[in-house]
């Protein structure tokens, strides 16, 4: 076994990539807060609030199934920098709205999932080329970076900033995420990997073709037992989460009485929480293994929520959410490495844009149920809910996350690899 220390040797363009997708992140931490505070400055109507959080989520059952197939029949590299494009143009536009005071519920929500329905393509693309640049470096190590810099650009320096941003002028925050996207663009405009269009791939871009992939997507990603397990216990977390996100911003005015700077302070708290849990992601999956990660991350989620949903003290509120981060965090890392591993390279489009369909497409009903919830029994209750909803899922599918059943589906996955070549393994 070879000791690796320091930064791990990725590949030729690996850095690059990580400046540009942190660039963006910081745009969309600005972007969020804002959007959340717009909505929040235009009503107070709790359903209406969270209608702008369903609407930035809805795109991934009406999008993104068809997304995944699509990234199967382009060249992923060029159509990443393209996407930002079409972002920055989108973004100028609706701080064209702003300056004319010409901003509505309405406008957030279709700004939200218009650039939604781009992401929807864009993170597909993402995941999928990080095998072309990671080298000999591990996927685990290059997933952990990836996430983190946008992690640290979303929550530590994205949310304060488009606070004060949006304090300032509510058009600003939106100005500085177009910036963000362009320069996003710029970056990974012209950077290429070996396998940049899959292999095998028919070409094909009609409705029809699409829809073959889509449905073929879906069929691998319910018919593999692992993925299929991790997909329902991530979509349910996401329904449970965006049911809280919705309504957060309500809840720390109204119950925890904080004004809009000690929002944006306790939202970094809580981004501690998430920031640990990316780092140390690689060290518990190599140490634990990777079923053991998923279990513990997945096992202690309903207590924070339970906690945030009695407390009316800021300080224990965001040490809960804090908790919930790093939990996310966790499975976000390791089953994205999952997915990298388990998808052959040349339908990873398809699988991919199946997985993350079920478990974003749960989003915008957690949103919806929690604004209902919110609105019927109180800001407290999407919180138990959470919890509740939790608790059965971890106690019927956590026990299927073993590293024995990890350890054979990636052994499974190794020895077909060959039969589709890995354009990241030709370096």
């Amino acid at each position: 076994m070879t000791v690796k220390t320091g930064r791990p040797p990725f590949a030729r363009g690996f850095w690059r990539l990580w400046t540009a997708t942190t660039v963006s992140g910081l745009g969309d931490g600005v972007r969020t807060i804002a959007l959340s505070l717009f909505a929040a400055a235009l009503t107070r109507d709790p359903f209406l609030v969270s209608l702008v959080t369903v609407a930035g989520r809805l795109p991934w059952i009406c999008v993104g199934p068809f997304a995944g197939a699509f990234a199967d029949r382009i060249d992923r590299w060029r159509a990443l920098w393209l996407c930002d494009a079409v972002r920055t143009v989108v973004l100028t536009g609706f701080v064209a709205l702003s300056a004319l005071d010409q901003v509505t519920i309405t406008v957030l929500a279709v700004t939200a999932f218009t650039l939604t329905s781009v992401q929807a393509l864009a993170d597909n693309l993402s995941q999928a080329v990080v095998r072309d640049v990671v080298g000999p470096g591990s996927l685990d190590a290059a997933n952990s970076r990836l996430l983190g810099g946008q992690f640290l650009a979303i929550e530590f320096v994205g949310t304060p900033l488009g606070t004060a941003l949006f304090l300032v002028s509510p058009t600003l925050p939106f100005a500085v995420d177009a910036v963000t996207f362009l320069l996003s663009a710029v970056l990974v405009f012209g950077l290429r990997g070996r396998g940049s269009r899959p292999a095998g791939a028919d070409g094909g871009f009609s409705l029809r073709a699409l829809g073959a992939g889509t449905a073929s997507g879906f069929r691998r990603l319910f018919g593999h037992s692992l993925l299929r397990t991790l997909c329902m216990i991530a979509g349910l977390l996401n329904f449970a989460l965006v049911g809280v996100i919705g309504i957060v911003v309500l809840y720390a005015f109204e119950v925890l009485r904080l004004d809009s700077t000690e929002y944006s302070v306790m939202l970094v708290v809580i981004a501690l929480g998430g920031l640990g849990g990316l780092l140390v992601a690689p060290r518990i999956t190599r140490t634990f293994g990777r079923g053991t990660a998923l279990q513990v991350a997945f096992g202690i989620c309903p207590i924070p929520f339970a906690v945030a949903g009695s407390t009316s003290n800021a300080l224990v509120a965001a040490g809960a959410f804090a908790v919930v981060g790093a939990s996310v965090s966790l499975v976000n890392v390791a089953a994205t490495t999952l997915r990298q591993t388990l998808i052959p390279p040349a339908l990873f489009g398809s699988v991919n844009g199946a997985y993350r369909s079920v478990v974003n497409g749960l989003s915008p009903l957690g949103g919806l149920a929690g604004g209902v919830f919110a609105d019927r029994l109180g800001l407290r209750s999407p919180f138990f809910i959470a919890a509740g909803l939790l608790l059965i899922a971890a106690v019927l599918t956590v026990p299927r996350l073993t590293n024995a059943r990890v350890a054979a589906a990636e052994s499974s996955a190794a020895c077909d690899r060959p039969r589709t070549h890995d354009p990241a393994q030709g370096h």
